[in-house]
């Protein structure tokens, strides 16, 4: 799967009050670590609406590499940074997320405790490569 590019895929597993689906996701720090990423609708809509209420805060379309940017215009009680990411749903438009280390860490454990659906979804190299 190329880095960036979201798809709904189902949650293999679930366990009552889980979400039936998730946005999968393949990440890349800006150290260059790849990961995997189960998103729900939820944050998903909610990483949209912190980035374009801080559009001076997302970093330039580099699709599924996150990495910090200072919150430029910061509110009482809120971040001093975020996460940016830039993703895109096959045939859609690119969204801007902005995460806080809390929701990085969130999705982090989901991914741990839900491996079952990263290998399901997971695609091969050679599936990348031509995606």
């Amino acid at each position: 799967m190329p880095l960036g590019k979201i798809k709904q895929v189902p949650n293999t597993n679930r366990k009552f009050g889980s979400s039936g689906t998730y946005w999968f996701l393949k990440a890349q720090s800006g150290y260059g670590e790849e990961e995997y990423w189960l998103v729900t609708e939820a944050e998903r809509q909610r990483f949209v609406k912190r980035a374009k209420d801080n559009p001076e805060d997302t970093e330039p379309d580099r699709r599924g590499v996150f990495d910090v940017v200072e919150n430029g215009k910061r509110k009482f009680g809120s971040d001093n940074s975020y996460f940016s990411v830039s993703v895109r749903e096959k045939g859609g438009s690119k969204e801007h997320w902005l995460l806080t280390a809390v929701d990085l860490e969130r999705l982090r454990e989901r991914s741990e405790e839900n491996a079952d659906d990263l290998e399901v979804n997971h695609e091969s190299w050679l599936a990348d490569l031509l995606d």
